[in-house]
């Protein structure tokens, strides 16, 4: 298996047809063909299945598709790093951060990085974890600064936590259930949730579950933060976020912490990459940045992000106990 082998085929795939792939690489489409049929020999699998109307993807194509998408990444990234080592500034990152990350320190990062490296060119995605996983799979972005679940892990993906993001209830300032303290006040309003695989939400529905504790059934489904937020700023629904939403303006001024006696499982904030995939040069400068922004966070307590280990794990903080989650 060769370069040349899978630019065609990611040609192939990104165009839907031979004579498009052809097209695209400024190649005969035997030239094309050839490359498709030396690389289903080489692995000795059918890649593709041809119709009247262009192909189609085997099983096996599917995967192959995702493995060459990094192949192709991590090619390009070895090319920037050499630049870089020769003494260029340019490069290339894209990264993924978790609303608390881009409403905390980002712009301080961004600043220090854009000084760093002026040149660069730099692409950031909002950090939800289900658009987080399949985008570090196939090498659209270089590491996410996320706060994943159990759930969202497996051992494909390496989780280095930086520290703790305590999780409240907000609702609009003079909501009726502004003052609650009981659980069994707020399990019957109606509430904002982003419940993709992998949320946050998600994992604190489980969490009720694994508690045997009775859970919201009233339920607005949203993918994204900006939706979640202004929904509850808008409207009677409650949401579940990191408390450290309520020391960013303007949002500090738009809703009010539910003093409910009840604790509510943590999320661990930290930076989130492919296991044994070396980020480049340019996206471990900005990595790094983070790691120094999200420590000065934790020491003068900005965006309410709390220490934590700065070890290389796929384990989230542990869930209370029950008897610390049960209401007294």
């Amino acid at each position: 298996m060769k370069d040349h082998h899978l630019r065609a085929w990611l040609s192939l795939v990104d165009t839907g047809s031979i004579r498009g792939a052809a097209r695209q690489l400024k190649l005969s489409q035997a030239a094309v063909t050839k490359a498709i049929r030396e690389l289903e020999a080489d692995l000795d699998a059918p890649l593709i299945m041809r119709g009247t109307r262009g192909v189609t993807l085997t099983e096996c194509g599917h995967q192959l598709t995702m493995r060459a998408r990094l192949s192709q990444a991590q090619l390009a990234l070895a090319r920037q790093d050499i630049q870089q080592i020769l003494g260029g500034k340019r490069g290339r990152v894209s990264a993924a951060v978790t609303p608390m990350v881009f409403l905390g320190v980002l712009p301080d990062v961004i600043e220090r990085f854009r000084a760093r490296m002026p040149l660069a060119e730099l692409t950031l995605d909002e950090g939800m974890m289900p658009l987080v996983l399949p985008a570090l799979r196939d090498g659209a972005i270089d590491f996410a600064v996320a706060a994943p679940t159990v759930e969202a892990l497996g051992s494909e993906f390496e989780f280095e936590a930086l520290g703790t993001l305590e999780t409240v209830i907000v609702c609009r300032r003079g909501h009726p259930l502004e003052q609650a303290t009981q659980w069994k006040q707020l399990v019957d309003a109606t509430w904002v949730m982003n419940l993709s695989p992998g949320s946050q939400h998600s994992g604190l529905l489980d969490h009720f579950r694994q508690q045997r504790l009775p859970a919201p059934s009233d339920i607005i489904r949203t993918n994204t933060f900006g939706v979640c937020w202004n929904l509850m700023a808008r409207s009677d629904a409650l949401l579940a976020c990191p408390a450290g939403m309520l020391a960013v303006e303007p949002y500090a001024q738009q809703a009010s912490r539910v003093p409910v006696r009840m604790a509510l499982p943590a999320l661990e904030l930290g930076i989130l990459k492919m296991r044994d995939v070396p980020l480049s040069l340019a996206a471990e400068t900005l990595a790094e940045m983070f790691r120094v922004e999200i420590a000065a966070s934790v020491h003068g307590n900005r965006a309410g992000v709390r220490s934590g280990s700065r070890q290389k794990s796929a384990r989230p903080q542990r869930a209370p106990t029950k008897e610390k989650t049960r209401e007294a």
